[in-house]
């Protein structure tokens, strides 16, 4: 394989959940030359990654003709494999579009695939092991014990106290995944109380959910608007404990390997995707805004957490 075109759109957590299949790609074909299509907001993190000899921004919001003619000027590139990680109903029509067009073989989840995988209903398998199944059929492994530090960048802010990472926003229209701003406020009241220095993270959207936070705690790092995946890792790397809603910062945090609470909706879906292992804490409830403030504080003081 020489030249390979990989697509990947999708939600932050998408993108987490396919980091350890795009590194595995690249070590199975070592020298290839290897495009990403992905959306424009992902481009400076696939920059800072390094491992793909071209990005190429393709946003789903954008005009769609707008994405055919981009795929189209791609047809001289003569790729041998094109991958579709993102298994939409969007990337359905860009498989027709590159059997009529192209003579690369397909690997999908989608009609018109050389290689399809059947996914599995929803929850039954995790993201990315879903992707892994699909991409087992053209012979690729998971590679272990991979390493994120390259999302790693050196912070203004040194604490000189242990650090609690508070993650209370949510994506847009994800109300329904979220625990209640004025509980996380409480619960970083009870961590600076026992001495932690809070960070907060989120978008500028995020400033009401962040804003209880503020008004309750004295020592705490800022940074709404300021919170780009790079930051997020390398704060969530200097924190003693991690606790998020199960959203895409959350899922960047998990990278760091730190002890982390998840506090999510009991369904599938999160059952599947929230990262797991030792280090992981996860606190599930039929409607998330059901989980008490004393719910998570005895989690906390049963497992020393703080």
């Amino acid at each position: 394989m020489k030249k390979i075109l990989i697509i990947k759109h999708g939600s932050l957590g998408d993108i987490v959940f396919a980091l350890p299949v795009l590194a595995s790609i690249r070590n199975k074909y070592i020298d290839a030359k290897i495009y990403l299509l992905t959306e424009n907001k992902y481009i400076n993190i696939f920059n800072r990654w390094n491992i793909f000899e071209f990005l190429l921004a393709d946003n789903r919001k954008e005009n769609f003709l707008k994405s055919l003619k981009t795929l189209f000027k791609l047809r001289n590139e003569q790729f041998d494999l094109i991958i579709d990680l993102q298994n939409s109903q969007r990337t359905l029509i860009y498989n027709i579009f590159f059997r009529i067009f192209y003579s690369a073989k397909i690997c999908s989840c989608r009609p018109f695939a050389h290689y399809r995988y059947l996914t599995k209903p929803q929850g039954s398998e995790t993201a990315t092991s879903g992707l892994f199944n699909q991409l087992s059929l053209i012979g690729i492994k998971k590679i272990d014990n991979q390493n994120y530090n390259w999302l790693k960048v050196k912070l203004k802010e040194n604490p000189n106290k242990p650090l609690a990472l508070i993650i209370p926003g949510v994506s847009k229209g994800a109300n329904y995944k979220q625990w209640q701003p004025e509980k996380f406020a409480k619960i970083a009241k009870y961590f600076e109380d026992c001495g932690f220095i809070i960070c907060v993270i989120g978008t500028y959207n995020d400033f009401n959910d962040i804003l209880p936070i503020l008004n309750i705690c004295k020592n705490v790092i800022n940074k709404v608007d300021q919170s780009p995946p790079e930051i997020i890792y390398s704060f969530a790397l200097k924190s003693s404990i991690i606790i998020s809603n199960d959203t895409g910062p959350g899922h960047i945090a998990s990278l760091a390997n730190k002890k982390l609470i998840w506090i999510a909706n009991d369904n599938k879906v999160s059952k599947a995707n929230l990262s797991s292992g030792d280090h992981i804490y996860k606190i599930f409830s039929s409607s998330v805004k059901d989980i008490t403030v004393k719910e998570v504080i005895d989690l906390i003081e049963k497992n020393n957490l703080y």
